[in-house]
Formats: C-alpha cells, structure tokens, sequence
C-alpha cells in the first residue's frame, strides 16, 4: 500500500483532475491520500481550495517537464509516462504542427481541459505551516 501524501497513513488512489471531470489515468495525475485527506473535510473532495492547489501543482509539474515548443509523441509518451492508448488518444485529439504537438496543446490535453484562472497562477501551491 502507498502512503498519503499528506501524511505516513496508507492511502487510496486519488485523481487530481478527477474523472467526472474527465481526468485521464496516468502517474501525475494521481497521488495517494488516507480517507481522512481524501473525502474529509480538509481533502480535494470537499475542501475546493485544496482541489485548487493540486490541480495548479500539476500544471506546474506539467509545465516544468514540458519547456520547448513543441515535442513528438514518443517524447511526451515517456516524459509523462503515458499509456499506449492514452499516447494514441493524444495523437487522435490534437494536431500535429509542423514541428511537433504543441506545448500548449499537450498541457490543455493532459489537464483535461482544466484551465487555471489567471489569478490562481500566482498563488502558492501549498502552504508553509
């Protein structure tokens, strides 16, 4: 069993762009949090502000593995560490520029079409205690 994020508990799967949302199945979109960090009142289900930061700590891991302009499929498959199918899902959904996918495009596939509100770039991701 993996450990909570939050804390040495064991914890449960935890998608950070859920799937009503549409969130897809690869490593950075999960992380680990006991029941009490997951559906408590302090966890992403129930606590909008803690959904916030992990959704903008993932654009951040997103945007600081993906720093050129554009990149081909076999390097955003093993950067992100997607799946065959979701690398083919990918290469279905968005177009190909001449010099490869889009930064732009990838981050917008990968966070599911989650957008981050202008002023919740700036915030901190997690709080110092």
């Amino acid at each position: 069993m993996t450990r909570c994020f939050e804390c040495t508990k064991n914890g449960d799967k935890h998608h950070i762009i859920h799937k009503e949302e549409g969130g897809l199945e690869y490593p950075l979109n999960t992380l680990y949090l006991c029941e009490e960090h997951h559906r408590g009142p302090t966890g992403p289900h129930k606590d909008p502000v803690k959904d916030r930061q992990y959704k903008k700590a993932l654009y951040d891991a997103l945007a600081s593995l993906f720093t050129k302009e554009h990149y081909e499929i076999q390097d955003i498959r093993t950067m992100a560490k997607l799946s065959s199918s979701l690398a083919r899902t990918l290469r279905k959904t968005l177009k190909r520029q001449k010099e490869g996918y889009r930064t732009m495009d990838i981050l917008d596939f990968l966070m599911s079409g989650y957008q981050l509100q202008d002023e919740e770039l700036d915030i901190p991701v997690f709080e110092e205690d």
